[in-house]
């Protein structure tokens, strides 16, 4: 199983950098993981539909607002959402167009839709190493690698360099994820010929 550590650890490896033991070790190697490697994550979560990280949810009504005949429907934000990708409806309805807001009455983020009942496909935000696909685990250390390159090297044609292997690690992902998805479409659809 990989461990944050080590997937600091590959990224530093890739600017030929020496490992580190702890991201709580005081040299700037470590200094550096650690102001990185949170927002680095999620930003890695957001650009890819990752399978392991993909949600279904109800949506929690909190609100109705009648505008003409019209009326929208407010919903509080899934709290471990880091980027909503789909709403549908219970009824049925697929690919319900939504807006995302602020509340500044309730101070939260919400959602709001024409229909009743909605649910949201999702990424979550998730922590949890052990959860990472090996495609993630690999664009997750490039991406780190790609901007620890300026500040612990200052080699601007490594960090393209690295940039240039992160993008390629991204489109494999989104190739191996089509791929997947395909063959559990076609499994789905044999099932179902099948009864």
């Amino acid at each position: 199983m990989v461990s944050k550590i080590d997937i600091c650890n590959l990224a530093l490896a890739q600017l030929g950098q020496e490992p580190i033991s702890s991201l709580e070790q005081e040299d700037e190697r470590a200094r550096r993981c650690r102001l990185f490697y949170d927002p680095i994550r999620r930003e890695v979560l957001r650009t890819h539909n990752w399978s392991f990280a993909c949600a279904q949810a109800d949506l929690a009504l909190i609100d109705t607002q009648n505008r003409g005949i019209k009326t929208q429907y407010i919903y509080t934000y899934p709290q471990d959402c880091l980027f909503l990708r789909k709403v549908y409806g219970a009824d049925g309805s697929q690919n319900v167009p939504f807006q995302e807001m602020y509340r500044t009455d309730q101070q939260v983020r919400v959602i709001a839709c024409a229909v009743p009942q909605a649910q949201a496909e999702y990424t979550r935000d998730i922590s949890d190493t052990s959860q990472f696909d090996p495609a993630f685990v690999k664009a997750l250390s490039l991406a780190l690698a790609t901007d620890l390159a300026m500040t612990l090297s200052a080699d601007p044609s490594l960090a393209r360099q690295i940039l240039q292997k992160y993008t390629l690690s991204l489109d494999e992902a989104r190739r191996s994820n089509m791929s997947e998805n395909l063959e559990i479409h076609q499994a789905e659809s044999s099932f179902v010929e099948q009864r």
